[in-house]
């Protein structure tokens, strides 16, 4: 479940408005960026960018469970594409998954050894743990 940014009661995953307090819960720029990118699939469905950028926007539109099947999806399509597994790691560690970030973390890694935000997360999944 979502929270609302106004009232932080729950709502239900991918509304527009709140029905508690009738807030506005996506921008205009995260529903124009969810629009490109499936223009952008409806062309070519196995597009990994496109795919990656419509999980950015589920996430920056607060539906983390969408944008973690579209990592998912790009990960299929494309399994070196680093900031996906990265993405996967962060997702999973805000949605209390440790062992599930961990291993997103971990592949980050294994596919890019030096960057340093995976193993900082990987660190702290660890201590919590």
């Amino acid at each position: 479940m979502a929270k609302c940014p106004n009232c932080e009661r729950e709502v239900q995953e991918g509304m527009n408005f709140c029905g508690h307090c009738g807030a506005a819960l996506r921008s205009g720029a995260v529903e124009a960026m969810i629009e490109d990118a499936r223009r952008a699939l409806a062309q070519n469905p196995d597009d990994a960018s496109a795919r990656y950028n419509l999980a950015i926007a589920y996430t920056l539109g607060g539906m983390e469970d969408l944008a973690l099947e579209e990592l998912q999806r790009v990960a299929d399509i494309q399994p070196d594409f680093v900031d996906v597994h990265y993405e996967k790691a962060v997702l999973h560690a805000k949605l209390d998954q440790r062992e599930q970030a961990i291993a997103a973390a971990k592949k980050t890694l294994e596919l890019e050894p030096g960057h340093d935000r995976a193993r900082r997360l990987l660190a702290r999944l660890q201590q919590a743990g």
